[in-house]
């Protein structure tokens, strides 16, 4: 993208990164992030998921130095398997998420009952996605988290429903009405791997269900990412025509220029980290949370404040490819 339209989304991305560096500034570094981070690449590569592109993907999201900000305090075991998992989500999103016809083969042989029962279906048994959620399956269950695979699974199930939706609003390129989007982009953004913290000393039994309370909080963080997500890859996005993306459907709902829909965007953004922030602190004094599940509520917490270190990855990886338009 160049010239005075793609000199505008990037300035327009600077701005969202001062937003997001602001309002989050990165948190410390996992003490073992390094080993994370080749961890993550090797089991990528051994499960076949850096052909087609995948490991420059994966170098430019640098999965392990992301895990180890999120979850700075946790068991290398667990901050390893919580990396494997959101490596295989981003490959998904980049490879098969998009393309209406390899997501509903991927549907049809049910990676989330890959993961739950570690049984690859008939006829699928090459595909890497599914080998390598059985190999993900396989280190879960050997860390103590076979209690937890049921949530894992119905969170990789509601991704992947969440992914079908938005193929109608690609194919006639109109993106949808703001409520719809949120809904879905709480399970888009491929957050639920944050459940693996679960499996950490002190935090509460994987094999009971969480108070309505703090799963709501664990899906405002997705939320939060989400959006900044949005942000900083709108200008990729709009280039491609891809309407999926909140800025896009802030300009459509509101017939707002690109400008104001994005400065929109970066509000809606701030609102709703603001609303994580109170509901955070209502919850730290909740004197009926067990103490493991106020341990939760910090571990989501330290999701929220890490994952701003995704914003420097994703803003070199802008300017790399358009080394002549630097805006900040």
């Amino acid at each position: 993208m160049t010239g005075p339209a793609g000199n505008e989304a990037r300035a327009l991305a600077a701005f969202a990164r001062h937003h997001l560096l602001r309002l989050s500034p990165p948190a410390g570094d996992h003490p073992m992030a390094r080993e994370l981070e080749t961890d993550v690449r090797t089991w990528a590569e051994h499960a076949g998921l850096t052909a087609g592109g995948g490991r420059a993907g994966l170098e430019r999201r640098r999965i392990g130095r992301l895990v180890g900000r999120c979850m700075p305090d946790v068991p290398f075991a667990v901050a390893r398997l919580a990396a494997r998992q959101l490596a295989w989500v981003f490959q998904f999103d980049d490879t098969v998420a998009e393309d209406t016809r390899r997501l509903a083969a991927h549907r049809r042989w049910d990676p989330p009952g890959v993961l739950l029962t570690g049984r690859l279906p008939t006829g699928a048994r090459s595909c890497a996605h599914l080998t390598a959620l059985k190999s993900l399956r396989a280190g879960i269950t050997a860390a103590g988290g076979t209690a937890l695979l049921p949530r894992l699974a119905e969170g990789l199930r509601r991704y992947m429903e969440s992914c079908a939706h938005e193929a109608p609003w690609r194919a006639t390129s109109t993106p949808p009405d703001l409520e719809t989007y949120l809904a879905d982009r709480v399970h888009t953004s491929g957050g639920h791997p944050m459940y693996l913290h679960l499996l950490a000393p002190g935090m509460p039994s994987a094999a009971e269900p969480l108070p309505a309370a703090l799963t709501g909080l664990a899906e405002l963080a997705f939320l939060i990412g989400a959006l900044a997500n949005d942000l900083l890859g709108h200008a990729a996005e709009h280039e491609r025509g891809d309407p999926v993306n909140a800025v896009s459907v802030l300009a459509h709902s509101y017939a707002l220029p690109l400008p104001e829909a994005y400065r929109a965007t970066v509000v809606l953004h701030a609102a709703h980290q603001h609303r994580f922030e109170a509901e955070r602190a209502r919850l730290v004094d909740d004197v009926t949370l067990t103490e493991a599940q106020h341990r939760f509520v910090q571990a989501v917490t330290g999701w929220v404040r890490g994952s701003a270190t995704a914003v420097e990855p994703y803003w070199h990886h802008l300017l790399a490819n358009h080394p002549s338009d630097r805006t900040g």
